[in-house]
């Protein structure tokens, strides 16, 4: 009698601990990945999120948009978003961070430029080109 008891005992731990294990790791995997400029090409699994900060001040006109949107099949556009410095100085600049989503395995390209949009046959203040990688 005692040894259904162990076993049922032991596999239950073994279950528990295989549980909590892969929910230590999805928690992991959700989370954001966030990269500096000097880390490309960027590489990641399906699934992953990750963000892209870059340099901008509004009050100048100036704002990031795509050049080339990236092949959506690979990776996907989520969002962008201003965050203002923590400063009162109404002129200083923050960050655009925009956030993206490995949508499926390949290799693709995100074309960003900086620019008033206004301004039609003005070159870019800027460029980011990032290479992404998802395995």
């Amino acid at each position: 009698m005692k040894k259904p008891v162990l076993t049922v005992f032991v596999m239950t731990c073994l279950l528990i601990l295989f549980m909590s294990h892969g929910c230590a790791q999805e928690s992991v995997m959700k989370k954001k990945k966030v990269f500096s400029g000097s880390e490309t090409p960027f590489a990641m699994k399906v699934d992953d999120e990750f963000v892209l900060t870059l340099e901008s001040n509004p009050t100048t006109g100036y704002r990031w948009q795509f050049a080339d949107k990236p092949d959506e099949k690979i990776v996907r556009f989520i969002s962008s978003e201003y965050k203002a410095p923590e400063t009162k100085l109404v002129v200083a600049g923050g960050n655009e961070v925009w956030t993206f989503k490995a949508a499926g395995k390949g290799k693709t390209t995100i074309n960003l430029i900086y620019v008033r949009p206004w301004e039609k046959d003005t070159p870019p203040a800027k460029t980011a080109t990032v290479i992404i990688v998802v395995g």
